[in-house]
């Protein structure tokens, strides 16, 4: 099973910018018309439509085997499901945004689901790199221990 975040959003507030959680980027605004940021970001769909809004071709080729064509009723999101339950992973991770519907309180939320790629060893390199650079910069890294 695939770790997943529910975070859910206040009725009537503006939607939310969202910021990867590995490296800070912004996936999605209700500013911004592009599609998400940064290399971290698998696919974007939403329980309304039941469609990508973005997939990347390396998770579209994984969900190949989570598909069900020959089932009428069986969507992305349905197929995405099944990943999220069977698949197993530790670097892979699921924020669904849960918003509520502006039409009446009595319809269904809307999810807006975005599935992330933690690539732990690159990500880390990266950020120890950053944060030597600024402590050498200030001063705060003591090479003498080294």
């Amino acid at each position: 099973m695939i770790e997943t975040i529910n975070i859910n959003w206040p009725s009537g507030a503006i939607d939310p910018t969202i910021h990867c959680p590995a490296c800070g980027s912004m996936v999605l605004s209700p500013l911004e018309e592009e599609g998400p940021g940064c290399h971290h970001i698998q696919f974007i769909i939403d329980s309304e439509s039941g469609e990508f809004n973005y997939i990347t071709e390396s998770f579209d080729e994984i969900l190949k085997e989570f598909r069900k064509p020959d089932v009428e009723e069986f969507d992305e999101w349905d197929a995405t499901e099944s990943f999220l339950e069977e698949a197993e992973s530790n670097t892979f991770y699921v924020m669904n945004l849960i918003l509520p519907s502006n039409v009446s309180m009595e319809d269904d939320p809307v999810c807006l689901r975005i599935g992330y790629e933690l690539f732990f060893t690159e990500d880390q390199e990266e950020l120890y790199e950053e944060l030597e650079r600024r402590h050498d910069e200030e001063g705060l890294h003591d090479h003498s221990q080294n």
